[in-house]
């Protein structure tokens, strides 16, 4: 289901649309600097919404230059790969001294983790796909080697096709109510193959997929959160922007459930310290480690070693 949000610079007054667009921008996709000194009538819209783990939006705007620093880059980095469909107006793009003008049906690419600048020459409506780098897997640094160029060689006659087919896919997810859980995944599944032709380069060596990726991705952020009661497979799932089912796949493919990898993780760590922290109280341990009460991880504890956790302190448990 999509998650549609808009901005418009029509509900502010013209000497405050600059910094409600850069607010707005920020908020919704990284922090960047605009320059509107070209259209003193700024004018922009955006509608957004997502497909899978895909941000998707649509700009509509007047003349304007969007610029984003290194020191905006350490505030807020999505780590994303942007594709861009251009479908009216001119617009260029520059990163790593490179640069290209994209005209209606022309595509290009940004990496988020880079300074970068976008300039809307004319009167514009342009197409952005979000595409976390963890998605695209080992291909996703090539691609980014080729940000604010045109597709490559073998990608160019993909373009003519890719209007059609992005235009359908963002006009889906930006109206009504988008799509279901499931047909969400397989449509940003359909923009990979897309993206890789047009911008990246042969990596026989790939060996890392996607999906693995993105597991150890959520495996660094459980444990980043085990001390939140709250952490679970509904967390990992609002956190990644995938569904509930996809990361209870991602784990049992694994060889462990969702819950059960953050039980076994939660316990290591309060074992540890129960034996390394004689006088801390038990229930301090167990708030410590994302336990709601003492009670809760004390049954926990026995189901796994077979004994209380008082009784931890002064003998030695198998793992």
């Amino acid at each position: 289901m999509s998650h549609l949000t808009a901005l418009d610079t029509r509900r502010v007054a013209p000497s405050d649309r600059p910094d409600y667009w850069s607010a707005g921008i920020a908020e919704r996709f990284f922090p960047m600097q605009v320059d509107t000194s070209a259209s003193p009538s700024f004018d922009a819209r955006l509608v957004s919404g997502a497909v899978g783990p895909i941000a998707v939006g649509a700009i509509q705007g007047r003349p304007h230059r969007v610029v984003r620093t290194q020191k905006m880059i350490a505030v807020a980095d999505p780590e994303s790969i942007l594709l861009y469909l251009l479908m009216r107006g001119a617009v260029r793009l520059e990163q790593d001294e490179r640069s290209c003008l994209l005209r209606p049906g022309d595509m290009a690419c940004h990496d988020t983790s880079k300074p970068s600048t976008f300039e809307g020459q004319d009167a514009f409506e342009v197409l952005i796909f979000s595409v976390p780098r963890w998605f695209i897997g080992v291909r996703a640094e090539s691609i980014a080697r080729r940000s604010a160029t045109r597709p490559a060689r073998a990608g160019a006659s993909l373009t003519g096709l890719a209007t059609p087919f992005l235009a359908g896919i963002a006009r889906t997810a930006l109206e009504g109510d988008g799509l279901s859980g499931i047909e969400s995944e397989g449509a940003a599944e359909m923009i990979l193959p897309l993206l890789r032709s047009a911008f990246g380069e042969e990596t026989p060596s790939e060996t890392q997929a996607p999906s693995s990726a993105l597991l150890a991705r959520m495996q660094r952020y459980a444990i980043e959160h085990l001390h939140e009661p709250d952490l679970g497979p509904e967390r990992l799932a609002g956190a990644h922007f995938v569904s509930t089912r996809y990361v209870h796949k991602l784990f049992a493919a694994s060889g462990s459930g969702v819950s059960e990898w953050i039980r076994d993780r939660r316990l290591e760590g309060a074992t540890a310290e129960l034996r390394e922290s004689p006088g801390t109280p038990i229930a301090v341990v167990a708030a410590r480690w994302g336990y709601r009460n003492p009670a809760s991880f004390s049954r926990a504890f026995r189901d796994r070693y077979g004994c209380a956790p008082r009784e931890l302190r002064g003998m030695r448990l198998s793992a």
